[in-house]
C-alpha cells in the first residue's frame, strides 16, 4: 500500500501510527509507505500514479507480484487548492483512491476526540485540536489515541454520511480519511 499525503507532518505521523497500531495487533502489514510531499492535490495524484506505475514495472522486471503496491491512496485538504478538481479526475483516471478533509485533515484527528458538525475553517479546527493535544502544532504525540479510529469514522459519517467514497469531495465538514485506515487494518488482515 501507497500512502501519498499534500501535508509533510501531521499526515504522515498519523497514517505511520495507524500502521504500527495495527501491526501491534495480530495483524500482519507488509508493506504501507507513506510519503508527505507538500504539494497541491494534482501534483500528488501524478506522484502516486507514477510510483504505482514504476513498481508495477518492476514487479513484471523481476516476475514478483509482491513488488507492486496492492492500492494507492493520496490524502489532501480542500483549502485554497485550484488543481482539487483535476486531482479528482486524474485520480479517478489513474485508480488512485484519493480522500479529501474540508476544511483540513486536522478535522480527521480531532474526530478522535469529539464530535465537530458545524462549518469551520482550519484554525476552529486547530484551535479545538489544542483542548486535546496540548500544545498542538501539527505533531500528534507519542500517546495518540489511534485506537479511537472508529469512533472518529463514525462522527466523521455523522457529519457527512454521503462521503463516504474516494475521489468526492464532501461539504463543510468532512472527511473520508477514515476509508484509509480501512484499507490498513484490511490489509492487515490479508497479511
Amino acid at each position: 500500500m501507497l500512502i501519498v499525503c499534500e501535508g509533510e507532518v501531521t499526515e504522515v505521523e498519523y497514517f505511520q501510527g495507524v500502521r504500527d497500531y495495527f501491526r501491534s495487533l495480530p495483524v500482519e502489514i507488509r508493506n504501507c509507505k507513506v510519503i508527505g510531499l507538500g504539494r497541491d492535490p494534482a501534483a500528488i495524484v501524478t506522484y502516486a500514479i507514477r510510483e504505482r506505475d514504476k513498481k508495477d514495472k518492476e514487479a513484471r522486471t523481476q516476475r514478483d507480484a509482491n513488488i507492486a503496491y496492492d492500492e494507492v491512496w493520496c490524502v489532501v485538504d480542500v483549502d485554497e487548492h485550484k488543481t482539487l478538481d483535476q486531482a479528482m479526475i486524474e485520480a479517478r483516471r489513474g485508480r488512485v483512491n484519493l480522500v479529501i478533509s474540508l476544511p483540513c485533515f486536522e478535522l480527521w484527528i480531532l474526530y478522535h476526540f469529539e464530535d465537530h458538525t458545524a462549518s469551520c475553517d482550519q484554525e476552529r479546527v486547530r484551535q479545538r485540536l489544542r483542548k486535546h493535544i496540548k500544545d498542538y502544532d501539527k505533531h500528534l504525540g507519542r500517546d495518540f489515541p489511534f485506537a479511537h479510529h472508529e469512533i472518529a469514522r463514525d462522527r466523521a459519517r455523522r457529519a457527512d454520511p454521503e462521503h463516504c467514497e474516494p475521489n468526492r469531495k464532501g461539504r463543510n465538514p468532512s472527511t473520508n480519511a477514515w476509508l484509509i485506515v480501512e484499507a490498513v487494518r484490511r490489509s492487515g488482515t490479508r497479511g
